[in-house]
This record gives C-alpha cells, structure tokens and sequence, in this order.
C-alpha cells in the first residue's frame, strides 16, 4: 500500500474518532482551557502515549526510521503561545479545522486559510527570526532513551513504560475529571 494511501486511511479513522467524540467543537476547546471539561487533554494523554507505544514499536521492528528534529526550546515556547493563541481566536486546533469544515463550518476553513498565510509569512521571515535571539540554542537531536543513553530493548520498553504513563495519566485525568468536576 503506498504512503498516501496509507496516511489517508489512517485520516479517514482519526478524523471519524474527532467527530465522534465532538473534539472539534467550540465548546470543548473553551472547556479545556477554562479546565472545565478535559475531552480534549485526555485524548491527547491518550494519543501521545498510544503513539509513543506504536511508534517505538515499529521503529524497534525495524518497519519505520525514526528522523529526530533538533530541539529549540525557546522556539519551541515561542511557537506554543502562538499556537495556543490562535486556538483560543480561531476556537479549533489545526486537526480539527478539516474535520470541521467537512462537517460545513465555514469559520473553521478561515482558520485553515489564516494557518496557511501564517505558515508562508514564517517562512519568508525565517532568515531574520533565525538569526535573532527568539531562535534561541539548538539542545540536539536527541529523544528522552537517547539521553539516559538506551539502545535496542532498553529504548524500545522504556519508550512502552512511558507511553503507558501518559495511557495511566489519560485514565487518572478522568476519573479526577468525574470526581471533582461533574458533581
């Protein structure tokens, strides 16, 4: 099966799950950054640590390489106001906004337009943010196993314990959610 067709049935199923569980409505962005309802960080606890199990897996089976990108935490802070800000005035996040527009809500594909005019206007201005302060230090090219120095089996279960952590966080953000805020 190629590449895109692959990448496209695996859209198909996550776009089906964000409609199903409402992901993408306004309501619940709103509720998880007012820490009223937590859908939303708990499907990401679920998908990161899903992912993490999967990923590694794969990797460690040898059917995928993995490409690490440097890390710049001061872009990386930067990026994620900026990120956040435009889901508070947009009201989706990037995934969602096709999704919602399949759904037939327009203000989602202006999100989508702004999202690409921003992407290109980065993009001609990385020359100069590149070589300001705001780029800040590149840190490497190194996942958290590569730090404490794990290789084969070792990278391969330590990366399964902690997407099992963040699978454990998901469940634990749930049950407080139904303990202290649905009462």
């Amino acid at each position: 099966m190629s590449t895109i067709l692959t990448a496209f049935i695996i859209g198909l199923f996550f776009g089906a799950i964000m409609q199903l569980a409402h992901l993408d409505r306004l309501a619940k962005v709103i509720g998880a950054f007012l820490l009223k309802d937590l859908t939303i960080p708990k499907a990401l606890l679920m998908a990161m640590g899903v992912g993490a199990i999967l990923i590694y897996t794969a990797e460690y089976f040898g059917l995928i390489e993995l490409h690490i990108k440097p890390f710049y935490p001061v872009g990386i802070a930067l990026g994620g106001l900026i990120f956040g800000a435009g889901m508070v005035i947009v009201g989706y996040c990037p995934g969602s906004m096709p999704e919602a527009v399949g759904e037939g809500r327009i203000d989602a594909l202006f999100g989508i337009i702004a999202g690409i005019i921003g992407g290109v206007v980065f993009t001609m201005l990385y020359p100069i943010y590149e070589a300001s302060f705001l780029h800040g230090p590149i840190i490497g090219h190194q996942t958290l196993a590569d730090l404490f120095g794990l290789t084969g089996i070792g990278k391969w279960l330590f990366s399964v314990f902690v997407g099992g952590v963040f699978v454990a966080l998901a469940f634990l953000v749930d049950k407080l959610e139904k303990k202290y805020l649905q009462n």
